[in-house]
């Protein structure tokens, strides 16, 4: 091999080696740069846009607390978000033992919500449902649900929610005991003994709740709540169409639903309501007519 070949190819692996450098260690460097810095801007934009609704405080009496953010909720969601941070944890113990040790005091919670969210609960509307939500987790922490009460706001701000996350859902105020208390009287002549009639698909996961009945069965709570003796009676109802062993079946098939839409929907204790079905065995209208026969499928809670 000529001398000027070999140098040829020396000069060929020489710039081909020199091309591989480049592009591993200086070519794609920029690239590698501008990458990093679109992802890190990319994510450092959703932390700017949160609300910044600094810490949660409130105070009654020796009661002081400073939480380091607020309960959270989800688009469309009645339960808080999960886990909770350390500090809302300890602060709602506090809360609880606080309210333990001064039964004249009552908490009020406030649940905030938007008009364009989905209301899933059997409450008049979402923000009476978280409101219902961490009443229902005091309670479970030791407080008589009669020292909690309950209200709504719409938002009073739309920059608390980023990202289908309302950032501020809950605020709180304290209260004396009320001496008088008139919604129970009215509760009570209105909704004792009276039934509320559900109807519904079988096929469908969701009972379908005229406003009235959204207000009733948000009656129905406080009333649970402040009287430990009273109980939701569910039964279920059919018409005459087939074997009557197989309609008993489905009525309770249909008031165990409705039992367990009541308590996943609204927070209302399993050990407060009966369920029970009768089939055919309790009409509320002619069987002989299709209006009649639809009157029939039903499920009735009544007040106990």
């Amino acid at each position: 091999m000529s001398k000027s070949i070999l140098w040829l190819l020396l000069l060929l692996v020489w710039i081909l080696l020199g091309l591989w450098l480049c592009n591993k260690y200086l070519c794609n460097c920029n690239t590698q740069a501008a990458t990093h810095t679109a992802v890190a801007a990319v994510s450092n934009e959703p932390q700017a846009k949160r609300p910044n609704l600094g810490a949660w405080t409130f105070k009654d009496g020796d009661l002081s607390v400073s939480a380091d953010q607020h309960l959270r909720y989800s688009l469309s969601n009645a339960a808080h978000a999960t886990p909770l941070s350390g500090d809302l944890n300890g602060d709602l113990n506090t809360t609880a033992t606080y309210l333990k040790a001064h039964p004249n005091r009552t908490i009020n919670v406030t649940g905030y919500y938007r008009a364009d969210e989905k209301n899933n609960s059997i409450l008049p509307n979402l923000g009476l449902a978280r409101a219902n939500d961490i009443k229902n987790l005091l309670v479970t922490l030791g407080v008589p649900a009669a020292q909690i009460s309950t209200d709504a706001k719409l938002l009073p701000d739309a920059a608390w929610f980023f990202n289908d996350t309302l950032y501020k859902g809950i605020d709180v105020a304290f209260n004396e005991s009320p001496k008088n208390d008139t919604r129970l009287p009215d509760i009570k002549q209105r909704l004792l003994g009276k039934p509320i009639t559900l109807y519904f698909e079988t096929s469908k996961n969701e009972i379908d709740l005229s406003e009235k009945q959204r207000a009733d069965f948000a009656d129905l709570i406080y009333y649970l709540d402040h009287v430990p003796a009273s109980s939701l009676d569910i039964t279920g109802h059919t018409d005459n169409v087939g074997k009557r062993n197989a309609n008993v079946t489905l009525s309770k098939e249909r008031a165990a639903f409705a039992t367990n839409y009541l308590s996943k929907n609204g927070n209302i204790g399993a050990q407060r309501m009966t369920s029970n079905g009768f089939g055919p065995d309790k009409p509320i209208a002619p069987n002989n007519t299709v209006e009649g026969r639809d009157k029939n499928r039903r499920v009735e809670v009544t007040l106990k």
